[in-house]
Formats: C-alpha cells, structure tokens, sequence
C-alpha cells in the first residue's frame, strides 16, 4: 500500500512537471514552441545518463566498427529530433493548422485515397522514425480520418495529455492490448483506416531481424490485413535538416503472402530508412533484447 501511495505521487510529481513545460513553452507561437521545446527535451535525452547510455549502446550493437564521437553525435541529434517530434504530437492540434510543412510523395498515397473513397480500410505500418505522425496529420488534411495503436504511458496521468492529441491527428485511438485489438479490428473491417508502429520489442511476438539482429516483433498488423485483404502500406515522414518541414514518403503495399513474411517486409523497409538517416529513428527503445 504504502509502495503504491509513493508511486502514484511520483506520477503526480511526473504529471505537474510536464504541465509546467508545456505551459512554460506554450507562451510562443507554434514553431518557436516546437524549436525550443524540442532542444530542451532534446538536451535532456542526450545528457541524462541512462538514456544517453541505451541510445550509445544500441548504436553500437548496431554499428560495431562506428567510432564514439560520431556516436555521440548521432546521440545529440536523435535527442534534437525526438524532442522536436514529442512537442509536435503534444501540439497536434497546433501542427494540423500548418500543412505547408508536410510534403507527400509514393505510391500509396494514392491507393489510400482510393481506400478513402471506397470505404474499404487500410492499415499503415511504420516505426518511431523522423515525424511519425505526420502522415495522419496530413491524410487528416485531405479529409482522410485514420486511427492510432499507442501504448498506454506507465504514468496514466500523461494520457490525459498524450491520447487527446493523437487524436487530433486522426481517430479514433486504440490502446494496445486486447481490448484495444479487438476495438482496431472492429474499425477496420468497417472501412476505417489505422497506424501501427511495428519496432517496439513484444514480448509474445515472432523473432525477426531488424539491422541484422533477431528483434520479438508483432505479426499482428500482417495477420489483420491478410484477414481481411487489407492494403498494408509503410509510410515514413523524414524530418528536412535543420526544420520543421517533414517529406512523407507514402510507399507501395507489401505484397500479400504470409504474416511472417509481410512483418519482415515491414522490418527491412523501415531498416533502409535507418540506414540512410540514424539521427531520425528513436534508438532509446529496448528493441533486441
């Protein structure tokens, strides 16, 4: 009890913190806020040890031959753009009023559109890469609606921000687990659209390799579109150097063959994406272990 009383003023502490930031950054108008939000929090991830450490140490397991001053300047800049993208969701009712700064291109932007118009659903599948959620926020500009999976924050009380704002980008938004799979289907088979990003570890899921190390990845988004002939599209928003302009890269479906093969598909192509931009994927997840 007593355990459980000084957890829940820790989140409370955690939750009165994170007003305080949000308040203190929403004095400026909606760019400055995300600049300067952005290198605050992105400062912190870099130089606060445990996260620097699991952001240097994924690197190098990675990327063995890397040398540390690139590693760490990779560090710096995944914290920058974290930081960046964190403010931009905690604005996304904000960011949907500035669609100069999302520029769409690839194949599947069309396909969606055709989904949109034939009310057929779609599932779109990406990682915590670059801004991950300005796809939805620009599909949500052409009148285009498409749902969320989050994982719900150990500290409930940051979903009382976080969950409100996704679904700014898109509705509805659904809670990872059962209940919230379950409630996904229901909306996809009635012609809605969903994201799902794939690159966090699940612990149930199928060891696959991500960057040539085996990774526990769900099959889940797969299994779903197979089930109900669904488009699965990888979709990635690569953050411009030194800006708030994102281009959002809408790609081919994988092709339908097996659950397996779909999620390795999904894996390898959100790899090249890491590949050509490390800085931009969120190297800070438990991913290989």
């Amino acid at each position: 009890m007593l355990r459980k009383r000084i957890k829940n003023i820790r989140y409370a502490v955690e939750y009165s913190l994170m007003r305080i930031f949000l308040g203190a950054i929403s004095i400026f108008p909606y760019k400055q806020r995300v600049e300067r939000g952005g290198a605050v929090l992105g400062m912190l991830m870099a130089n606060v040890k445990p996260a620097r450490q699991r952001i240097e140490d994924n690197l190098h397991n990675i990327h063995p031959d890397m040398n540390r001053d690139e590693i760490r300047r990779i560090t710096k800049r995944v914290g920058v753009n974290f930081g960046r993208t964190f403010v931009e969701i905690l604005n996304n009712d904000l960011s949907k009023k500035f669609p100069d700064l999302r520029h769409p291109s690839g194949p599947g932007l069309q396909i969606l559109r055709d989904v949109a118009v034939a009310g057929t659903g779609a599932i779109i599948v990406s990682g915590h890469f670059g801004q991950w959620d300005a796809a939805r926020l620009y599909l949500k500009s052409e009148g285009i609606e498409v749902g969320a999976i989050y994982r719900p924050s150990n500290n409930r009380y940051f979903d009382r921000i976080f969950v409100p704002q996704i679904e700014h980008a898109g509705k509805p938004a659904f809670p990872s687990g059962r209940r919230g799979t379950t409630e996904m289907v229901r909306h996809v088979r009635a012609g809605g659209m969903v994201a799902i990003l794939l690159d966090q570890r699940f612990g149930k899921g199928e060891s696959l390799d991500f960057m040539g190390q085996p990774a526990l990845t769900s099959t889940a988004a797969a299994s779903i579109a197979l089930k109900y002939d669904l488009p699965m599209i990888p979709v990635y928003g690569t953050r411009r150097a030194g800006s708030l302009h994102v281009d959002i890269v809408f790609e081919a479906p994988i092709p339908h063959t097996d659950a397996t093969t779909m999620t390795q598909a999904a894996n390898d192509s959100l790899k090249v994406q890491v590949l050509r931009n490390p800085e931009q994927w969120y190297w800070l997840h438990n991913r290989w272990s």
